[in-house]
């Protein structure tokens, strides 16, 4: 009796996916040249400040090893698929993710900028303030990216897989496309036990619950559920609120993303691993 085999049967039983259809060229150009994606680089970062070396700079702005930086990286990413409008959704020390990043000319792209006001209000918040004030187009379809998570390996492919996913989920009556990795790995020794005897001990098993890597895919009808639902006095993640009512309104749609290609950086362990992966490429 093994520990994984036991969770990856599990796995069948709470997630299933498959393939969305693939779209001409002529309707992913379409879609490309009406969206707009969100970079989510409004946070504190306080896990992240190790990597930081006291430096008074946005976790997502900071000078990598290399030269580069996370928000660059995550913008190259969609910029390659076709993707070419952005808003930064900014707070803390916004100056340094304007003074990386500018107006996106640099990287051939068209960057604006939506600030908090007064104080950082979460992603939901953040989406709202900017759909009010208008960095956000109303009749734009809007990827929201957080760029501390990071995706390797044919990433502008990658990309076009989501907003398939999308344009399914769209023609069934979805709003919204969340993407998911399939399992996430547990930090700790994982056991497997029969009236309290151990038949199986695995070190970082992965636990397959369908798990959100960062990304999501919203269309234009639901912004005024953002303006509804987010109080700008407060700081609210729209995973947390938007979500859960979407799920029971069977309104949200998936798009499955294999573990592998997923570096999640928000400390100075993923900090470090992502310095590995990028130079190994």
């Amino acid at each position: 009796m093994n520990l994984q085999d036991e969770l990856t049967n599990l796995a069948g039983r709470i997630g299933s996916f498959h393939e969305a259809p693939a779209i001409s060229y002529s309707q992913w150009h379409e879609f490309a040249a009406n969206t707009v994606v969100a970079l989510t680089a409004g946070g504190e970062s306080s896990r992240y400040a190790a990597a930081l070396d006291g430096k008074d700079v946005n976790k997502n702005a900071h000078e990598l090893p290399n030269g580069d930086s996370m928000i660059e990286i995550t913008i190259r990413m969609y910029r390659d698929a076709g993707i070419k409008k952005f808003v930064a959704l900014v707070f803390h020390n916004a100056h340094s993710v304007q003074d990386r990043v500018g107006d996106g000319s640099k990287l051939g792209v068209e960057i604006v900028y939506s600030e908090d006001p007064e104080q950082a209000t979460g992603t939901g918040g953040a989406v709202r303030n900017a759909i009010d004030n208008g960095s956000i187009p109303s009749n734009c379809n809007l990827v929201v990216a957080n760029p501390c998570d990071i995706f390797f390996d044919r990433q502008a492919d990658f990309v076009k897989k989501i907003c398939e996913a999308h344009i399914e989920g769209s023609n069934k009556s979805m709003l919204a496309t969340a993407v998911l990795t399939p399992g996430i790995p547990i930090p700790a020794t994982g056991m497997l036990v029969k009236e309290n005897k151990v038949v199986d001990a695995h070190k970082f098993p992965i636990v397959p619950v369908p798990s959100h890597v960062g990304i999501s895919v919203f269309s234009p009808k639901l912004y005024p559920r953002f303006q509804d639902l987010f109080d700008l006095s407060k700081k609210t993640d729209f995973e947390a609120l938007l979500f859960p009512l979407l799920a029971k309104e069977g309104k949200l749609w998936s798009v499955k993303l294999p573990p592998s290609r997923w570096i999640q950086v928000k400390d100075l362990k993923g900090y470090k691993e992502l310095i590995e992966k990028l130079e190994e490429n």
